[in-house]
């Protein structure tokens, strides 16, 4: 619950298109709650054309910091004066932070992912893994994983302009999925669709060790894919991890506080619930 807003509440915002299914408005305002600083998220709806004139208003407006969404996150980056070292290599920036006149973009999806395998258990000594997808998401684990030996999968690999994708084949797959400890599925398949279940049904999780992991960024449903892992005994993270993970990095960046996760991610599990 926030508190009451008046004239010296901070504003920050999440600006997509559309907009209403984020989150963010939830998890931010649980934590700022929580530590008592006055301020508020709100989440604002931002045509594809309107991002440069939304993100002026709140510069003017002294504004906390903004979290950037779908599709504005390649947008943003041309958008900011200065950029970190993960927002320049991604090529996507999803947090904005105001500093004065300046605008500072930050990519928190990379230390997101990465901060949710930490909280989920996952050992990182030299893990192998499989990413499946070459999409914008799949840029910002690789980056998170970029310490790790990776392989990534792409059902169109011509089009991947970032690295050199894999064929999505059963035998390349199951060659890869053999040496795995992990599996992160970055593709849109977890959405849900037609393709969802032939497609994952197909992938050769048998394969896996059983020690190894499967993940999904996918936080609002559970997915095929980690349904078939757990039947098979192997251990799964889902995406909320990442979402709450991400947006405490950005809680830190705005405030310098350390973000209270477990009340962010109470917030988070209340909504889903629907209560």
């Amino acid at each position: 619950m926030t508190a009451a807003i008046n004239p010296s509440t901070r504003l920050a915002a999440v600006l997509g298109w559309p907009i209403a299914q984020s989150r963010s408005p939830q998890i931010m305002n649980a934590a700022f709650s929580a530590l008592s600083i006055d301020a508020v998220l709100v989440a604002i709806g931002v045509p594809p054309d309107g991002l440069k004139a939304s993100l002026e208003g709140l510069k003017a407006q002294r504004a906390l910091g903004a979290s950037i969404t779908i599709p504005h996150k390649l947008a943003a980056l041309a958008l900011c004066d200065e950029l970190t070292d993960a927002a320049t290599v991604i090529g996507a920036v999803n947090c904005i932070q105001f500093d004065g006149e300046r605008m500072i973009g930050h990519n928190t999806d990379e230390g997101g992912f990465s901060d949710s395998l930490d909280a989920a258990g996952f050992s990182w000594r030299a893990p192998r893994v499989a990413l499946l997808g070459a999409g914008g998401a799949a840029r910002a684990v690789a980056y998170a994983l970029r310490h790790a030996s990776v392989e990534v999968f792409a059902r169109r690999p011509e089009e991947a302009t970032w690295i050199t994708a894999l064929p999505w084949t059963p035998e390349a797959l199951r060659h890869a999925f053999v040496r795995a400890d992990l599996v992160v599925d970055c593709t849109s398949l977890g959405l849900g669709g037609p393709d969802e279940v032939p497609v994952t049904d197909a992938l050769p999780l048998d394969a896996l060790a059983p020690a190894s992991w499967v993940a999904s960024l996918v936080y609002h449903r559970s997915t095929r894919l980690l349904e078939r892992a757990r039947e098979l005994g192997r251990s799964v993270v889902d995406g909320r991890g990442m979402l709450v993970h991400q947006a405490a990095r950005a809680f830190k960046i705005w405030t310098g506080q350390a973000a209270p996760v477990d009340v962010m991610t109470r917030a988070l599990d209340d909504d889903l619930r629907g209560t």
